[in-house]
């Protein structure tokens, strides 16, 4: 990275930044989208999981693929790639052209943010910088968030073209390009100095299984269960056996794996992989079923809609400035608070909002659940890294992001396929997904109750 880090930490962190608003500023648009194709609940829902899978997929071939080939190279190549495909989906004639660009999307995006997780580890080696990184970086996915969800319905609502939709891709071309010139001349080339292959075998086989996995899981909720998709779960898992096998035998002979299984001897790791597991399914499904919920059920314009979810911007920007101050004194105790904020705000959603008379609590409720995500989603991924030797770095930050976007594009892919079932049947869909986003938050809730415990006795 550059003399200053500093400077260079704020272009790099426009990969996340890029990335994760790309994941939630669909959610606003997708009524508009859903008319402008006559597209199925199905469609609309591939839009955002397409995207996902791609992302998840390849996550950490791409961490690897940064080691191997160059972080700065694999990160411009990533980033113009990510340009390009932004580009064709705001162009798309058809939904099948959006899904297929979007999938494209995901994986440009698979192999750019590993390399912002190891420059930050690699850059900044003292604990206290290191944790400032890490905060910074979980801050950028929470504002992402946020700016997706209002840009999402700015743009829809706006009248700068005709099928103003488009917007919410094309704004990335402008912002690539700036984000591309600015890292051409800012990185510095940084790669692990090996005389070892590349993992190509170990690629194969986690792409193919990871493929089937998430493929079969995210359409037995839609389609219901049948032998192909059965023998398909089944194949994955087998798939996925042999996997770790090849990768536990190659990191014993110390043949450069794909993934080094050494990682997992580290049990905070683990733990955090579970929380983030159901947090991040938890979150993005939920901000999905409010922006559905808030239009096509509650009747609210997409931008007043997008303005409601600026409360929960406030709340998140407050609560994580808040909460860098105190993490070092409470720790987890904090992030535990956090976790039941957000329980709270869904439960007071679930109590009040069944009817269109109760809408003027929804900034309220929104404040609320930023609270406590602000509190919570900084420190998560500082959390997991903390143990990890740089040397792994690429390899733990891929695993726990490919953690996070398996568990968004299942989450939304379960829990949303129960929300749109539920309406199509004449059931309170929204009643029912939320509660299941809150038992996730719960289940959070438990496990860091569990790693606190854990540190207490190690």
């Amino acid at each position: 990275m550059l003399q200053n880090k500093w400077i260079s930490l704020a272009v790099i962190l426009m990969s996340p930044l890029l990335t994760v608003v790309d994941v939630y500023i669909v959610n606003m648009a997708l009524p508009a989208i859903r008319a402008q194709f006559t597209a199925t609940d199905s469609h609309t829902e591939l839009v955002i999981s397409s995207y996902l899978v791609g992302y998840c997929v390849f996550l950490i071939t791409g961490g690897r693929a940064g080691d191997f080939y160059g972080r700065k190279k694999m990160f411009l190549w990533s980033m113009l790639v990510f340009t390009f495909s932004s580009a064709m989906c705001g162009l798309a004639g058809t939904i099948w052209q959006l899904i297929t660009f979007r999938f494209i999307q995901g994986i440009s995006a698979a192999f750019m943010v590993p390399q912002t997780l190891t420059m930050i580890q690699v850059a900044f080696r003292e604990p206290n910088e290191r944790t400032r990184a890490f905060g910074y970086y979980g801050v950028t996915l929470g504002i992402a968030s946020i700016i997706g969800q209002f840009l999402g319905g700015y743009f829809v609502a706006s009248n700068f073209i005709e099928e103003s939709w488009r917007l919410i891709f094309l704004i990335n071309v402008p912002l690539g390009i700036i984000t591309l010139a600015l890292a051409w001349f800012s990185l510095q080339e940084t790669k692990q100095k090996s005389e070892e292959r590349f993992d190509l075998s170990g690629v194969l086989l986690l792409t193919v299984s990871l493929s089937a996995l998430i493929y079969s899981l995210t359409t037995i909720p839609e389609t219901g269960f049948s032998i192909t998709l059965v023998s398909l779960l089944l194949s994955a898992f087998l798939l996925l056996f042999f996997f770790g096998k090849n990768q536990h035998k190659k990191t014993i002979q110390q043949l450069n794996p794909l993934l080094t299984t050494s990682l997992f001897k580290i049990r905070s790791f683990n733990l955090i992989l579970v929380i983030a597991l159901f947090f991040w399914g938890a979150h993005n499904s939920y901000l999905l079923m409010c922006a559905i919920q808030f239009q096509r059920v509650l009747h609210i314009d997409a931008l007043t809609a997008s303005r409601y979810f600026s409360f929960n911007g406030v709340g998140f920007l407050i609560s994580s400035l808040i909460a860098f101050r105190f993490l070092a004194k409470y720790g987890i105790k904090l992030l535990i608070g956090g976790g039941i904020l957000m329980i709270l705000s869904i439960v007071l959603q679930l109590l009040t909002l069944d009817s269109k008379e109760n809408i003027f609590l929804i900034p309220f409720f929104m404040f609320i659940y930023g609270l406590g995500q602000g509190t919570l989603l900084p420190s998560i991924l500082n959390y997991a890294l903390k143990k990890i030797p740089v040397e792994h770095a690429a390899a733990a930050g891929g695993v726990y992001v490919t953690v996070q976007q398996f568990s968004s594009a299942l989450g939304i892919s379960v829990i949303g396929s129960v929300f749109f079932f539920a309406i199509r049947n004449n059931y309170n869909g929204y009643v029912i997904a939320m509660s299941m986003a809150a038992i996730y938050l719960i289940v959070v809730v438990l496990s860091l109750h569990r790693l606190s415990k854990f540190k207490e006795a190690h």
